[in-house]
């Protein structure tokens, strides 16, 4: 996993590219931190660059979502497609984190 994030106004925007999965974890940490200590009160996670997901990857975006919730941030995803919207899907995860 690789990640990029931007800062603009009221909105934290993070890109993440290539797998998200277990050994994922440790690195995906530093994305939360960044949810927690910003100013910003949107929140948009973008996977349109992201290959693969698995059910640990599923359970780091449900944790984003809420550290995002216990700081008053509204977190979104974006860019969902292919296997990752397969997997979201199944997993209904578009039920509590909404898709944009």
């Amino acid at each position: 996993m690789e990640y990029t994030a931007d800062h603009s106004g009221e909105r934290l925007h993070v890109r993440i590219s290539g797998v998200l999965t277990f050994d994922d974890h440790e690195r995906f940490k530093s994305i939360v931190k960044l949810i927690a200590s910003g100013d910003e009160t949107q929140v948009t996670l973008d996977l349109g660059q992201t290959k693969m997901i698995d059910s640990a990857g599923i359970g780091m975006l449900l944790l984003a979502n809420d550290r995002a919730m216990k700081e008053s941030k509204k977190m979104s995803l974006t860019g969902v497609n292919g296997h990752v919207a397969k997997v979201i899907e199944l997993s209904k995860v578009d039920q509590i984190i909404p898709i944009t």
